[in-house]
């Protein structure tokens, strides 16, 4: 459960290049608005896991707001200020809002920064002319994202382990490619998110089995089997276990798929949400050179009782449906 205690909201105009800063808090009226994106971004698998290390100065800025509430105000504008001016250099245009947010998830005080991009949207206008009405639509260069649109840009750190989840995407600065938010803000490392790892333990998978002349569908569907049943008994998953299981008879393909691993730099335990772990990893589309298309729940790859792969003289594969009760047109 999240809770909001205080926001504050800091405009980054890169259209003027002129920052417009606040000095008082959000209204409590619009803390709904901002909890929802909260919520949302809490379950975000693209998530960076990482930590600010002890001599951080943004954890130093908010060991400061902790011993001391009032500076909430300048310790944000001073993150926003730092934000605007890189995402100047970078050659942004579009206009954002910092909004920074002090709130509770479960009873574990956390520091929130979401960055909303301005969009381009329409609104009417209603003017009077010699006692006429006139009822026009214009144009509103400063729409903020609705309440259950993903935002591409947020951090949240937790202020008692100091550990930090983010969303970023790449820029140019100086020639060189940069995650403004953990390069330049937070000075923080930009680990492999689950979402990521979940993707590369995919591909490795596919690698393997199609440098072994295994059939490579069979072999993402049974990692997927293993990654479904990781997440839902512990929200925790191991690469390293995916390979053991999935590739169990063939020592080599196991110790190919170990190295591969390692030289993607993939984390040992990786936390996962639960709802997308079973939502990325509970069935598996197969398409045919013949046009065939099928959705299989992802455990049935391990259970020849309802479906085997066959692998016929001449080189084509058969595929065996098995134990069917009904057939449904959809």
């Amino acid at each position: 459960m999240i809770q909001v205690k205080r926001a504050i909201l800091h405009i980054l105009d890169l259209n003027s290049g002129v920052p417009v800063f606040s000095d008082l808090d959000l209204d409590r009226e619009l803390f709904d608005y901002i909890q929802k994106h909260l919520e949302k971004s809490w379950k975000d698998a693209a998530a960076h896991p990482s930590r600010l290390g002890d001599v951080n100065p943004i954890r130093q800025k908010l060991e400061r707001y902790q011993a001391d509430k009032d500076v909430f105000a300048s310790i944000t504008q001073e993150m926003a200020d730092k934000l605007h001016k890189d995402l100047m250099l970078c050659g942004e245009e579009r206009a954002m809002d910092f909004v920074a947010v002090e709130f509770l998830a479960g009873e574990v005080p956390h520091f929130g920064i979401l960055l909303y991009t301005n969009q381009l949207g329409y609104t009417h206008k209603i003017s009077y002319q010699d006692n006429q009405a006139s009822n026009q639509i214009i144009q509103h260069f400063a729409i903020l994202p609705n309440p259950t649109q993903k935002l591409t840009m947020f951090a949240f750190i937790n202020m008692e382990d100091w550990s930090v989840r983010f969303v970023d995407k790449k820029r140019i600065l100086d020639g060189e490619e940069v995650y403004l938010l953990p390069d330049r803000l937070l000075n923080c490392t930009m680990p492999v998110s689950s979402k990521d790892t979940i993707k590369k333990v995919h591909k490795i998978v596919t690698k393997v089995a199609e440098e072994f002349g295994q059939n490579p569908t069979q072999a993402v569907c049974q990692a997927k089997a293993v990654l479904l049943e990781a997440g839902q008994k512990s929200e925790r998953i191991e690469p390293a276990e995916v390979g053991r299981k999935v590739f169990e008879h063939h020592s080599g393909m196991r110790d190919s798929y170990m190295e591969q691993i390692e030289h993607a730099s993939l984390p040992k335990v990786t936390a996962v949400d639960r709802d997308y772990a079973v939502r990325t990893n509970k069935s598996h589309k197969i398409k045919t050179d013949t046009g065939i298309e099928l959705t299989v729940p992802s455990d049935f790859f391990n259970n020849t009782d309802y479906i085997e792969f066959v692998t016929n003289e001449n080189g084509t594969i058969s595929i065996n449906i098995k134990n069917v009760g009904e057939i449904i047109n959809r």
